[in-house]
């Protein structure tokens, strides 16, 4: 749990660099340019939807199957190259089946929308971000492999952050137009590639050469049906996790779908830490799975989710504490403030996501990985059908009760089969002692009598959230990681 301790913490101190960009864009900027930022949110969404299905499945095989091709002195038997032939294979098919694609996300999805129109007419950006972020995704798969993600999240995560709110008040100020707006955005995701694949080389890992003959039959059958329950599930993911914007988008309007998508940049902060420790993690609990070190295995699902529900349960308590004031300071906020319930939903379906931690990782790299697919697989229909009838009737709110309803069944099943198969599960006697000192904490907080300048009354809450709340996980010892991880710190402080 080291190695995954100290990664973790580097990736979320970056991922929070980029979440105070990315908060300080969805407060002051994001808002002032709803549609656009609902546009992009439509392209950006449509892309990786896209992306899923082309990727082939290599993505998870980049994870899975490394640990067998590994060798420094023979450039690891060709395994970059072999992803960057499937990266290639997978993009030319998304050019073949691109007419395809164009009628399925504008005909189907916008048919009946009056902002169709906009969307068809910068639908062609989606070619060039498809490719970039497949290469991209390969690329960061393969390098976590050496334990390294917090360049990589600095390049894949960052940078857009950095650009994008730059981008919209250009915009704004009328400095440039959409289509020059989508032209820059997609030289962020070239520079992002050219970056991976720097990087790459300067960790001794870029072998461009192939090594036919390592893959026999039988490993080659094991990779394709592997890849191939990898693609499904992917798609299943995009389905699950990206496919409300887009239906907001799609159903309601584009503006609509700026809205969900700003509300849901402020929610997402709950996720960084959970990013950071289950990318570390997987191949680590790959690893473990080669040896079968079912205790090992065990010892990071309990830890990670306990860790990751520390976190994450103080985000959500700061962020639902001082949402109106919140949403008072940003402009357009009687608009905004139609997402407020959107916040609370998502929030409650993120906590029990964070909570059963790496169950998604420990499935997939496990010999009963097809099971991940059939889960994804009903998550992703469950999330449509929910998606479908809950915006009818609650707009975009309904949306986000069709995520928790969906999340909240998928994770049920995997905590289920998990025991069920594996005698594993990730709860503790620390999980019920952090909920009741999240109880007593948010008692205190919200009948604290403040009514000042929103700012100030945010500054108090989150002051005084903090002291209590980080003061009783840390004397209460809920968690001996995160213990060791404040003490690291405060030994370098002082």
């Amino acid at each position: 749990m080291s190695v995954i301790r100290k990664q973790s913490i580097r990736h979320t101190l970056v991922n929070y660099i980029g979440v105070a960009i990315g908060l300080l864009s969805t407060i002051f900027i994001y808002p002032r340019a709803m549609e656009l930022y609902g546009l992009y949110q439509m392209v950006f969404g449509s892309s990786l939807i896209v992306m899923s299905i082309f990727l082939l499945g290599f993505n998870v095989l980049a994870i899975k199957f490394f640990p067998r091709f590994k060798d420094g002195s023979n450039g690891h038997n060709g395994f970059l190259l072999l992803l960057i032939k499937g990266g290639l294979a997978g993009f030319i098919l998304f050019l073949v089946f691109f007419p395809l694609v164009r009628f399925i996300l504008l005909d189907l999805l916008f048919g009946h929308n009056a902002n169709r129109d906009l969307f068809a007419e910068h639908f062609m950006f989606v070619i060039p971000i498809v490719l970039f972020f497949i290469f991209n995704t390969l690329f960061l798969k393969y390098i976590s492999n050496f334990h390294k993600i917090v360049i990589p999240t600095i390049l894949d995560q960052l940078m857009i952050k950095l650009v994008l709110p730059v981008l919209v008040l250009l915009y704004l100020a009328e400095m440039i137009n959409l289509k020059l707006f989508f032209v820059f955005v997609s030289l962020n995701y070239f520079l992002v590639f050219l970056g991976l694949v720097f990087y790459t080389k300067s960790l001794g890992q870029l072998y461009i050469k192939s090594n036919k003959s390592f893959i026999d039959k039988p490993l080659a059958k094991e990779m394709k049906s592997y890849s191939l329950f990898g693609l499904l599930n992917a798609l299943g993911n995009q389905l699950a996790f990206r496919i409300d914007v887009l239906m907001v988008g799609g159903l309601v309007s584009i503006s609509a779908g700026g809205v969900y998508a700003i509300v849901t940049v402020i929610i997402d902060v709950m996720t960084k830490p959970a990013k950071a420790i289950k990318a570390i993690s997987n191949p680590i609990i790959s690893e473990k799975w080669e040896t079968n070190d079912l205790k090992a295995i065990n010892g990071i699902y309990q830890k990670s989710s306990i860790v990751l529900l520390i976190s994450g349960m103080f985000i959500f308590l700061g962020i639902w504490l001082s949402i109106d004031d919140l949403f008072s300071i940003m402009p357009n906020s009687e608009v905004i403030r139609q997402g407020k319930f959107v916040v609370f939903f998502l929030g409650i379906s993120k906590l029990f996501d964070l909570a059963t931690s790496v169950n998604t990782q420990i499935i997939a790299n496990s010999p009963k990985f097809k099971f991940n697919f059939y889960s994804m697989l009903i998550l992703a229909v469950l999330n449509i059908i929910f998606n479908l009838f809950f915006i009818e009737k609650f707009q975009m709110v309904g949306a986000a009760i069709a995520t928790l309803s969906s999340l909240g069944i998928f994770n049920v099943l995997k905590l289920i089969y998990i025991w069920v198969q594996f005698k594993m599960q990730p709860f503790t006697r620390s999980t019920i002692l952090l909920l009741v000192i999240a109880t007593f904490c948010f008692l205190v907080c919200f009948y604290l009598p403040v009514n000042f300048h929103p700012i100030v009354n945010i500054l108090i809450r989150s002051a005084l959230l903090s002291l209590l709340y980080f003061a009783a996980v840390y004397y209460l010892k809920v968690s001996k990681d995160f213990n060791e991880s404040i003490e690291g710190v405060l030994s370098k402080v002082f």
